[in-house]
This record gives C-alpha cells, structure tokens and sequence, in this order.
C-alpha cells in the first residue's frame, strides 16, 4: 500500500477501532465492510476531499468531511475504483448511526514525504463515497480532488514569531485597534494560476486551553477573495497572552495552504 494511502487507512482503522472490530462478522457485510457500499443511492449531503499543505512547517496532507443522516457505514473509493477507506460503527453507536466525518491524514513533514509522491499517491480525479443509513438506503457520492495547492500567503502584520516560547518584541502588540494583514495570493505552488475562492484567519489564545471543551479563545474567520486584511475584536485578546496566527488561502477545489506564527499582546 502506497504511504498516502496508508495515512488515510490508518484513520479509518482507527476509528473503526474506536467504535468496534468492523473486521467482525455482520449480518449485512459478513466479513467484508465495504460489500455493503452500493454503486447508486440517495446523494450524501457533503463529501470533500482536499490537500492542505502548511508553508510555514512544510508539512503536507489529505483532509475530508463526509455529511450524512445516520449512516452506518461508509466507504471511500479513488478515481480508479480501489477501496481506501472504510468505517462501519458498532454496537449502540451503529444502531444509533453516524452524521458527521471529518477527517485529516498524518502531514509528514516534505522532506520525507515530498507533494510529488502525495501527488502521485492520491491521482485528480472523482473520488467515489458510499454508504449505507440506519434505515437502510444506500448513499452516493462524489469528491473532486486536485492537485492546485495555493501558495502560503505573506502575513505583513503582525508581524510573527517563529516559536511561542521565545516572542520577539517586534512580535508584541496592543490589545487595541489590532488588524491582521496578508499580500494576496494569485498562484500555485507549481506557479500556475491560482481559482481563489478566499481566505480564512484563525487566531487562537494557546495558553488557555480547555481539554474537556470548547471554550478556548479562538477567533476563526471566512474573507472573501479580494480582502487581505481582518480587524480583530478588542473583547477577544487579553493582556500578555501569546496567540497561534494562521492565514489560509483557499482554492476553488478546497485546496488550502496556511501561513502561520506568534504574536504576544502587552
């Protein structure tokens, strides 16, 4: 099995784990999950695969989200048919049915895992999703994956740590009148023209986390194309806090690049 293919398996073993061995026998799939994946059904509400490469570390890999009503198994075909992925819930969580899966493969750092073996691991094409509901129905869909990975945007302000341990002063802002700023983003990374669909800036107080929750300060924003700048709220940043800046360019398959870094406020 190739190394890209492994990343995206390995998931899927791992949460069929989680919810049970789906290499055991069943009533509909016997000893084989993926039997149970139709050719034709009823469409999935959302099915998205895409690269997302990190051009600050240098890392590189495949993200999906999967939307459906209680299903309780689902299969991941690639453009030539072969069989990548495939969760098939257990016990009172099967009865009950999944409707939510997103997914990211392992994101080897590129010096060992370079974009041209991704590239050739996982080929453009239609990637076939299929699965069946609680009730039964057979589910069809289909993600359209390139290979048109944007360029990591260039933030200008603030301007950025390389470690959140060691801030520069230059990284240090007011908690006031804060505007993130980003030159745009025209090409690949192969420099061919680049569909952008937008931007996306997260920024994330990493020194207040929350393990059981979600109450996390995190500020998670969608730009439309021709916008390279974002206000960020004076409510949202706190006085000697270190803050995670991510910028996203996003292209027209749902490709996206980040850049990223760290800033402190006084």
């Amino acid at each position: 099995m190739k190394a890209g293919r492994l990343f995206i398996a390995a998931i899927g073993m791992a949460l069929m784990a989680a919810c049970g061995d789906a290499a055991t026998d069943t009533t509909a799939t016997g000893n084989d999950p993926s039997a149970a994946c139709p050719a034709t059904g009823e469409a999935w509400e959302t099915t998205k695969l895409y690269i997302e490469h990190n051009a600050t570390d240098l890392d590189t890999g495949v993200h999906g989200l999967l939307i459906g009503h209680g299903w309780q198994v689902v299969c991941l075909f690639g453009p030539t048919d072969e069989l990548l992925m495939v969760i098939e819930p257990k016990g009172t969580l099967g009865e009950l049915g999944l409707a939510d899966l997103f997914f990211e493969s392992r994101e080897p750092e590129n010096a060992d895992y370079p974009i041209s073996q991704l590239k050739e691991d996982f080929p453009e094409g239609t990637y076939r999703v299929a699965g069946i509901d609680v009730e039964g129905t057979p589910l069809v869909g289909e993600a359209w994956f390139t290979h048109a990975i944007p360029m990591g945007p260039v933030i200008t302000f603030p301007v950025l740590s390389e470690e959140e341990t060691a801030i520069d002063p230059v990284s240090v802002v007011p908690t006031t009148g804060l505007v993130v700023t980003w030159e745009p983003v025209t090409q690949t990374i192969d420099g061919a023209p680049l569909q952008l669909t937008g931007y996306e800036v997260i920024v994330t107080a990493i020194e207040m986390e929350d393990p059981n929750g979600w109450s996390q300060p995190i500020v998670d924003v969608h730009i439309p194309p021709g916008v390279t700048s974002l206000s960020i709220p004076d409510e949202f940043l706190i006085p000697g806090t270190v803050y995670e800046l991510e910028v996203l360019a996003l292209e027209i398959s749902g490709n996206q690049t980040l850049s990223s870094g760290f800033f402190a406020t006084e």
